[in-house]
């Protein structure tokens, strides 16, 4: 289950963006969007906190890119869904991302994206805390 988590869906096609909105609440997440185009995601995630995101690589006003940089630097865990190769600049600059083919149930994309939530929780709750060099330690 999503548990609550609020799910960023950019994708361009109606019907594919409902189904997988659909999904998304079906397992317990909030769905945030969904938005066609890159600038509509963008103002989503400024509005609030997002905690994944399944992603179209070709949005209306043109690739993922940008939204993958955001993503990676808010450490915001996340699926491309796409029927496409992905840009190469993208897939060079970031070689691990998770790419889910067109055409896939929604319901095996939601599960997708849980597994990502659950290995990410670990993670965090696995990372170091970090080290602050001011820190007095007694």
């Amino acid at each position: 289950m999503l548990k609550h988590v609020s799910v960023l869906v950019a994708e361009d096609q109606t019907f594919i963006a409902l189904d997988l909105a659909l999904a998304v609440e079906d397992a317990g997440g909030k769905v945030v969007g969904p938005a066609a185009s890159c600038e509509a995601a963008m103002t989503l995630l400024s509005n609030g906190i997002i905690g994944a995101a399944i992603l179209d690589v070709n949005l209306v006003d043109g690739d993922c890119s940008a939204l993958v940089e955001v993503l990676v630097d808010l450490c915001v865990p996340f699926i491309i869904h796409t029927a496409v190769d992905l840009p190469p600049a993208l897939s060079t600059r970031f070689s691990g991302l998770v790419v889910q083919i067109k055409p896939c149930p929604p319901a095996i994309l939601v599960a997708r994206l849980e597994s990502l939530l659950a290995g990410h929780e670990r993670a965090v709750v696995l990372a170091p805390a970090p080290f602050d060099r001011g820190q007095v330690i007694a």
